[in-house]
């Protein structure tokens, strides 16, 4: 791009959201000069086109590099996400080191880290924990400029102090060059993606900009009747108010659609206690269920900047979630003999969520002592509303034997439930000094202290609690060894109140305990960060499955656990050639009480590499691949039987060929050596991986 252009600005659609209705406005202005960019914020990584960042905020607010934030950071940037087609949040967090997709159903998603759950996503720094720790349907990437991954707790700004990882996704921002690009994407099982990405100034004197991005994918699959429709329009005006305030207004608009999802999976063993096995399309789902979820999430930011180097940022969110599903489900353990022994749930269901995020924090740099330190101060506020209603016909119905379940009609449905609604209040305020005790020592001092109160009764479970003034304390320390070289140590308390449920029907007390964190990170050649973490916790009442329901509810009891392990990871460029991203989790214990094995379907070595080089010779060449391993896993259920998941290693392939600087064309293989595991054992149910698939993208760009 040359450091200015002329640009109709009718070139660019403006997007204008109202409701779940997505508006295009055309205008038509008089042509514009517009400079090169420049501003406070650290750089977009699809303007890097890098393997890794500089820096980061997602530990404390404080933009500091990776070297000397005192925790293990990793991040996906636009570059590794595109090279490697990784569309949607669940194949991106595969490649994210230490982070474990637990995909219990198709339409249901859970996270582990170093042990623990993942239950905090936040979007450009501002999120609260999941009400369930489930994600709901599917995620898409394509708003996102980056996603970095904060390993370890982090009860400053999430105010729980989780011990497993907080999750960050970054949007795009608008550019002040005319930007566009647009993907044609086809692939297996009648895979069909259009992406647009539209980016620029909107006046002549280029302070207010715009971007647009739209996206709709078909697919069907390899499992039975199983097929899925994506569409999601993302749209932003930031504003210079005056040279150092700075506004911005966006919506992003997501509806999953789904035929045959699967509610639960496949029963995994038989009454026997031996193993079941199925074919790899084998669904437990009947043609006439789906699953459809609506997503609405408004947001608006202002931040301004003095002239002293402190900075003032407000940020409100609004989302609402809309759910309706005709879902099945099925239970037991199948009699080999006469095939009786499972049982069946459905229901006709209609859930919405609705939570309000706001933020608000000032940070900046201080002198003491003759030194000049950095100082954040903030709050955050959240509401969050959900309730249920809907119909069922059938309660722990017993089935002849799994092979009728195709036979199944559709119920007809009919009364209406309201099955309960809970709501969520929780103020957090968090203050955090990264003091510079000397030129090699730096020292980040801080506390959150939350208040909350949950209310409600939901699917007959008592949400009930609350609690005020709870102090998350946080101690990081760095030593700068060399300008290249760092020693790091972090203490974070861990206080997090609990969805999970007990036997009887009232949520567990809140998990607490301490996370510890030792390493050294270093910043090598031009831009190639590495890090080696040892990290412990211990952890009072975690929730663990006990391989019991209620219903289609899954019980969980309340133990004492003491995670400790290592963790390696590396990201940017080795070469000019020559990028890499990827790391290694070794669990050395994850122990409960009586020296119990906790969560024994969280792998205890999990390891991930994916790299691209530019061929020498074909400089429009580039080609890559990715390697993800992990060790056996295995289920205990309450019976004492068990089922075990071998280790296995997923292999993908990539080839982006550059035509002209306009046109290029990729091509991905995914699950090169066809690999056949089961895709989670969080809950003993289950259903097979996708075999060996392609997909092939065209992509034009200005």
């Amino acid at each position: 791009m040359h450091d200015s252009f002329k640009l109709r600005a009718g070139a660019l659609a403006l997007l204008c959201l109202t409701g779940s209705q997505v508006v295009l406005a055309e205008d038509s202005l008089p042509e514009i000069q517009v400079k090169a960019e420049s501003g406070n914020d650290a750089k977009p990584s699809e303007t890097t086109k890098s393997y890794t960042t500089k820096t980061s905020a997602s530990a404390t607010r404080l933009n500091t590099s990776l070297k000397e934030t005192p925790q293990s950071i990793s991040v996906l940037t636009r570059s590794q996400l595109d090279d490697f087609k990784l569309t949607s949040v669940n194949d991106a967090l595969d490649m994210a080191t230490g982070i474990r997709v637990e995909r219990s159903e198709t339409d249901g998603t859970y996270y582990t880290a170093r042990g623990s759950d993942v239950t905090n996503f936040q979007i450009d720094g501002i999120g609260v924990p999941f009400q369930t720790g489930l994600l709901i349907g599917d995620m898409d990437t394509v708003i996102y400029d980056r996603i970095e991954v904060l390993r370890g707790a982090n009860g400053l700004l999430t105010s729980t102090g989780n011990p497993s990882a907080t999750i960050n996704f970054v949007r795009k921002r608008p550019s002040k060059e005319f930007q566009a690009q647009v993907d044609l994407t086809v692939g297996s099982w009648d895979k069909r993606r259009v992406d647009a990405d539209i980016s620029g100034p909107l006046n002549e004197a280029g302070n207010v900009r715009g971007r647009l991005v739209l996206s709709n994918q078909n697919r069907n699959s390899y499992l039975d009747n199983y097929s899925q429709e994506r569409t999601l329009a993302y749209g932003i005006i930031e504003a210079d108010l005056t040279e150092n305030t700075k506004l911005a207004l966006g919506h992003t608009y997501q509806q999953n659609n789904t035929n045959s999802p699967t509610w639960g999976a496949l029963p995994l063993i038989y009454a026997d206690g031996s193993t079941r096995h199925y074919g790899r399309s084998t669904s437990p789902s009947p043609d006439w269920t789906y699953w459809n979820t609506l997503n609405n999430t408004s947001f608006v930011e202002l931040t301004h900047f003095f002239d002293n180097g402190w900075k003032i940022k407000t940020q409100f969110s609004r989302k609402k979630e809309v759910g309706q599903s005709n879902l099945f489900y099925v239970t037991g353990f199948e009699d080999r003999a006469t095939g009786t022994g499972l049982s069946y749930y459905d229901g006709n269901y209609h859930d919405t969520f609705k939570e309000y995020i706001g933020d608000a924090y000032a940070s900046g740099p201080f002198t003491l002592g003759g030194r000049e330190h950095e100082l954040v101060l903030g709050t955050t506020w959240s509401r969050a509303y959900g309730g249920a209603s809907g119909t069922f016909t059938a309660a722990g119905v017993a089935l002849p034997s799994f092979n009728s379940i195709a036979t199944l009609p559709e119920p007809n449905w009919s009364g209406w439930n309201n099955y309960g609604s809970r709501s969520q209040r929780r103020l957090n305020n968090y203050a955090a000094a990264k003091l510079n005790i000397t030129d090699q020592l730096k020292l980040t001092v801080g506390a959150s202290m939350l208040n909350y109160k949950y209310q409600g009764v939901y699917y007959d479970v008592d949400n009930s609690a609350q609690a005020h003034d709870k102090v998350t304390p946080y101690l990081g320390a760095v030593y700068n060894l060399t300008d290249q070289h760092t020693l790091y140590a972090s203490y974070t308390g861990i206080y997090n109140p609990q969805t999970a449920v007990g036997k009887n029907l009232t949520t567990l007390a809140p998990l607490q305990g301490k996370n510890y964190e030792v390493g050294f990170k270093t910043e090598v050649l031009q831009n190639l960060n590495a890090s080696f973490a040892l990290f412990k916790s211990v952890q009072e009442n975690l929730a663990q499955g006990t391989g019991q329901y209620i219903g289609a509810l899954a019980v969980s009891e309340g133990i004492d656990a003491t995670t400790k392990g290592y963790e390696f990871d590396l990201s940017g460029e080795v070469t000019e050639r020559l990028k890499v991203n990827g790391g290694y989790t070794r669990l050395m214990s994850v122990k409960g009480d009586q020296d119990a094995n906790v969560k024994p379907y969280t792998p205890r070595h999990l390891f991930k590499l994916s790299a691209t080089y530019e061929v020498p010779g074909i400089e429009k060449l580039k080609l890559g691949a990715s390697l993800n391993w992990q060790d056996s896993t295995h289920y205990l259920y309450y019976t004492g039987d068990r089922i075990k998941q071998d280790s296995y290693a997923l292999i993908n392939l990539m080839a982006n060929y550059k035509f002209d600087e306009h046109w290029s064309a990729a091509v991905n293989v995914y699950n090169l050596t066809n690999e056949k595991y089961l895709n989670s054992l969080m809950w003993g149910q289950s259903y097979y991986s996708a075999p060996t698939n392609a997909s092939a993208t065209l992509t034009w760009n200005y």
